[in-house]
């Protein structure tokens, strides 16, 4: 899709969505919830039972529920991050290619794949390569109308507050 296309947009186009069936089915009992592994992402996309996001930012938060959007947000900071070397690194995949697009899951599991090998070998990136990387502006999130699942999110929340208890 092109840049400027809205990452739910993009998500619901993808092979992800459409195949979800094949993303792997572990679980891990928390609290008596059975809580499936789980793709973390960001409020535009929409919460599914495989994929988690943070809790809609409300005046009526518990601080529970804001402690896990932290931890959930500081994960999110963390893949973002990735992605900023790997584009940073390898910057076909920061701009209009001229190739033809039915090649680009081959360049961008090509570009993944030599990122790993650099990362695991050393190879660090070049500071300046990240200050000369292209911000793209997305447009407005939109609003999702689909039915959310939360047990997960909610056994997590409650897990998370247990194990790791807010400080006055």
């Amino acid at each position: 899709m092109p840049g400027c296309a809205h990452d739910s947009l993009v998500f619901k186009s993808s092979n992800l969505f459409r195949k979800a069936h094949l993303v792997p089915q572990g679980t891990r009992n928390i609290d008596g919830v059975d809580v499936r592994l789980q793709i973390v992402g960001d409020p535009a996309y929409p919460q599914l039972s495989w994929l988690m996001k943070g809790h809609q930012t409300s005046p009526n938060l518990t601080p529970q529920q804001e402690s896990f959007n932290i931890y959930l947000s500081a994960v999110r900071v963390g893949v973002e991050q990735s992605f900023g070397l790997l584009k940073a690194r390898f910057r076909v995949l920061a701009k209009r290619s001229d190739f033809h697009f039915t090649f680009a899951p081959t360049m961008i599991a090509a570009c993944c794949g030599l990122h790993n090998f650099c990362q695991r070998e050393g190879d660090r990136c070049n500071p300046n390569w990240l200050e000369e990387g292209i911000q793209y502006v997305q447009p407005a999130e939109t609003r999702n109308v689909e039915v959310a699942d939360t047990s997960a999110r909610d056994a997590l929340t409650a897990y998370m507050a247990r194990r790791f208890p807010l400080r006055k």
